[in-house]
């Protein structure tokens, strides 16, 4: 594995905590507009509620260019997808005093209208349609974009208790639940920026450029940026009061290369998303705790770390 002889880290480190640029933001924000503009324009959504947020790195401020693309949820809050888990088990709508829905929307006919939407304002030739997202093409003045029709999913852990995600729609498999919490996970990753004098998510940015090196030298495969994000989010505030950046990522290195050691991390609570929600290596995911292990190891040997 190469090792980088001589570089000067600490320097290198420290330019990469920096934010996108602002010509990138500026492109964000406009992409952001133009999607709600196109929405906003269409007859066909005008018979349903739902809310139009960006989610991810962009909101996070843990993106960097490689991972320009934008997110960008499109809830449907005519009505809620209710599930209960733990505690909350036996417990029926009527218990936690929720009325079923009774109208005719759905979200399956919800992401169609999506779909005709940026397609009568984008143009067919810009938007494609995926299994779970729809594709919004770039251009010179805007990124682009992954626009995600969900509808609200409401997950009772008590008779009080709940957490409000989002439910995506899979055209190829309508019956599986997916759940993402994009709220809690912009909630979250502030509240661990603070914690840690705002020095959280300068090393994710710094730990997904050093990716994006390695992968360019051949060194690595890609790494999944939200693994990499939730793995430096599950490191303790502590390791980020080391006094250099070149410690702080040795710190959050040697965290996380030790705790995927093993399957222990698998359902452990201290392994979470970055939204405090779900495990981070659950069986579902699209990596598993040997993805997380494997990157940090090369990092280690990358950087020239003993």
């Amino acid at each position: 594995m190469p090792t980088q002889v001589g570089s000067n880290w600490e320097t290198r480190f420290s330019n990469w905590t920096g934010r996108a640029s602002d010509s990138e933001q500026e492109r964000y924000e406009r992409t952001c507009r133009a999607i709600g503009e196109a929405l906003r324009a269409s007859d066909r959504l005008g018979k349903y509620e739902f809310d139009v947020y960006a989610k991810g790195s962009y909101p996070n401020f843990t993106n960097v260019v490689r991972d320009s693309d934008v997110d960008i949820a499109v809830e449907l809050t005519t009505f809620f997808k209710n599930r209960f888990i733990h505690a909350a088990e036996g417990l029926t709508m009527a218990d936690v005093g929720v009325t079923p829905y009774e109208g005719d929307a759905t979200l399956a006919d919800f992401k169609d209208d999506v779909e005709h939407a940026l397609i009568a304002y984008f143009g067919a030739g810009a938007v494609d349609r995926g299994s779970k997202a729809i594709r919004v093409a770039e251009n010179t003045g805007r990124l682009p974009a992954d626009v995600v029709p969900c509808v609200t999913e409401r997950t009772w852990t008590s008779r009080t208790g709940y957490n409000d995600g989002i439910r995506l729609y899979n055209d190829r498999n309508p019956a599986e639940r997916i759940v993402n919490y994009p709220k809690q996970h912009l909630e979250q990753g502030t509240r661990k920026n603070d914690a840690t004098s705002r020095r959280y998510k300068r090393v994710v940015r710094i730990l997904k450029r050093l990716e994006n090196k390695m992968v360019d030298e051949g060194v690595i495969e890609a790494v999944p940026s939200f693994l990499i994000e939730s793995s430096v989010w599950n490191v303790p505030n502590s390791d980020f009061d080391a006094p250099t950046w070149k410690a702080r990522v040795r710190a959050a290195l040697a965290h996380i290369y030790n705790e995927t050691l093993t399957d222990a991390c698998v359902t452990s609570d201290d392994w979470l998303e970055a939204n405090a929600i779900k495990f981070l290596f659950w069986s579902g995911q699209n990596w598993g705790y040997k993805d997380a292990h494997e990157f940090v190891s090369k990092a280690w040997g990358y950087i020239g770390f003993e």
